[in-house]
């Protein structure tokens, strides 16, 4: 749960683990069925990836269509709803969704099985929820504004319109949402939000050394600025925020922490760093 720190409130994104009471649930988790729609037709769900997923435009032709195909079928085979006090937009669902496709494009749609509905939200959700407070030992339930929710099982993932857009728009900042809580749910397709993603034989034993030395060490390391601090909120959050850098700021993430960088690419069947298509000039 990736926080940004506000003037009266912080802002975060990740998995949804609620301690407050049932009103703080529902304001936070709140939305409504959106009415039967038709889908957009090729043309325009292209037009808006084109326009607004920036990391869409470094896939070279191969990459690119299967972005597009996977697209469709998450706008076609997931449920979509507007929280209850915004509006559903095709352009929202569709650049929500190919930033979801991102991750998978070395796989079918598979991995988000489990990813039953998504709900958007025009701008970050605020509640009072009790957690852990600045100072170890306390707790805090000063209002907190969330951008990005990802449940357990079949629950719903939630997404901030203006955050999506603009995380869409700017990846060399380093954030994004989608891919983020995205990320959380393809963490979660074991039933446990741990930071450990579904691998097996050797490729996990790997992952949980990587973790081990990576995030439960004790000592900062220079390499670690790499990832926004949230990273070491939990072992979920390291693995949501890497998969953020390792997708936006490949380059970086590998020069820093190669090893980290290399573990991502076996799991996602992708070498960002070095398989895009250089910018024009």
């Amino acid at each position: 749960m990736a926080r940004l720190a506000g003037a009266d409130a912080q802002t975060a994104r990740g998995a949804a683990w609620f301690t407050g009471g049932p009103g703080t649930v529902r304001r936070i988790m709140s939305w409504r069925r959106a009415p039967a729609r038709t889908l957009p037709d090729d043309a325009a769900i292209a037009s808006v990836v084109g326009r607004n997923v920036r990391l869409a435009r470094d896939l070279n032709p191969a990459m690119q269509a299967t972005l597009l195909a996977h697209t469709t079928e998450l706008l076609q085979t997931k449920r979509w709803e507007a929280a209850a006090d915004g509006a559903l937009t095709d352009e929202a669902m569709i650049t929500i969704a190919a930033n979801a496709a991102i991750p998978i494009l070395s796989f079918d749609t598979w991995p988000y099985r489990q990813v039953k509905a998504i709900i958007v939200r025009p701008t970050a959700a605020y509640g009072n929820v009790l957690r852990s407070g600045p100072v170890a030992g306390t707790y805090t339930d000063t209002p907190m504004g969330t951008i990005g929710e990802a449940t357990p099982d079949r629950g719903p993932i939630a997404i901030s319109w203006d955050a999506a857009l603009h995380d869409s728009r700017y990846p060399a900042l380093g954030s994004n949402v989608v891919i983020h809580e995205f990320a959380h749910k393809i963490d979660m397709a074991d039933g446990y939000a741990d930071g450990v993603p579904p691998l097996r034989g050797v490729a996990l034993d790997e992952w949980r050394t990587l973790l081990d030395d990576e995030y439960h060490r004790s000592e900062p390391q220079p390499s670690d600025e790499v990832l926004r601090p949230y990273a070491w909120a939990s072992p979920a959050e390291y693995f949501a925020v890497a998969t953020e850098v390792f997708f936006c700021r490949p380059a970086e993430l590998e020069a820093a922490k190669p090893r980290l960088y290399a573990a991502l690419c076996n799991l996602y069947q992708q070498d960002p760093a070095h398989d895009r298509v250089p910018p024009l000039p």
